[in-house]
């Protein structure tokens, strides 16, 4: 049964409607209804009066729908809509290609332009008949590298491999930072009692430089509350380095952060050639693959990694097949 809670203007209305009906037939469906309103179940009220399940809760839905009167007569006929088929496609182009952050703005916009004074859930209802959603934006770099500059980095990167030391390393390193702090995100609620959450008074963070190695698919990090500089990436190098010390050669993959092209950063590694670092394409995160990582431990592995866990285990974390055909 479809779950409603029938007021007392509602019941009375009901009794009313039901001692003036003298079709017999149309009385019983304002019986079944205050039947239901008494606490009856559904199943009951279809024995009682002798309709199936199925009628019972059609009867509902239409009066929950489209009104009382809709179960007063055989020949009803539903309300005309305020808008016609173009003023709602009107709408959706608006919507689609204006992407107003509220239903008060579409809300203005119909008032405004046809007359009409929907309600906040009449305008819901018309946007989601017709697919739309309350969504988040995607982020789309501003100044992207063309995919020729893409593939030609791909193709460097799978050449240099090969010719490669035998045993030498590649890895993707970039920093992340976590907030410890309570971020409000959306949730379905009664818009008159907002929920609220309380914050902390700082906005602390734990900074994580990582680098992550699709071949074994181990992650190596220097964590802490430090801010992100040269002198921690030189710690973190060094960490790398010792984790590596087998390896004969250590390519470092990074993005464009500025601690990255620090001078003291490019002292050390002219002092220390074993470890090179090559900066990552500008606005191309796509090919840094310690992204995906960071996405995953973000939904799955924040706690382990609030937790000071030193070993957080990467093999078969999610790395789209496109990826993996890419760096083969």
């Amino acid at each position: 049964m479809i779950p409603y809670n029938f007021s007392e203007s509602e019941i009375e209305i009901l009794n009313k409607y039901r001692d003036q009906q003298n079709d017999t037939r149309l009385k019983v469906r304002f019986i079944a209804l205050l039947m239901i309103a008494g606490g009856i179940d559904i199943t009951s009220v279809a024995s009682i009066t002798g309709k199936t399940v199925n009628t019972i809760n059609n009867w509902l839905r239409q009066y929950i729908s489209e009104g009382i009167d809709s179960i007063n007569s055989y020949d009803y006929k539903p309300k005309k809509p305020y808008l016609d088929f173009f003023q709602i496609n009107d709408v959706v182009i608006y919507v689609t290609f204006e992407n107003p952050e509220n239903l008060k703005q579409i809300k203005a916009y119909i008032k405004e332009k046809f007359g009409v004074d929907y309600t906040l859930e009449a305008v819901r209802m018309i946007l989601k008949k017709r697919g739309l959603k309350f969504i988040h934006p995607k982020a789309h770099p501003g100044n992207p590298p063309s995919a020729e500059q893409q593939q030609a980095f791909i193709k460097e990167y799978n050449e240099q491999k090969l010719t490669d030391p035998p045993g030498s390393v590649r890895l993707f390193a970039d920093a992340m930072h976590l907030h410890h702090q309570n971020i409000p995100g959306r949730c379905w609620g009664d818009p008159e009692f907002i929920p609220v959450i309380d914050t902390n008074t700082g906005r602390y963070r734990l900074n994580i430089l990582g680098a992550y190695n699709p071949d074994t698919h181990s992650f190596i990090h220097l964590t802490g509350e430090e801010n992100c500089n040269a002198d921690r990436v030189v710690e973190f190098l060094k960490n790398v380095g010792k984790a590596y010390s087998h390896a004969p050669k250590i390519t470092v993959y990074s993005d464009n952060a500025t601690y990255f092209y620090a001078a003291k950063v490019r002292e050390w590694l002219d002092n220390n050639t074993r470890i090179t670092l090559v900066h990552l394409p500008p606005y191309a995160p796509n090919l840094n693959l310690i992204e995906r990582f960071w996405k995953y431990a973000k939904k799955s592995g924040q706690k382990q990694l609030l937790q000071g866990i030193q070993d957080i285990p990467c093999k078969g974390f999610p790395v789209s097949e496109q990826c993996r055909r890419l760096y083969q």
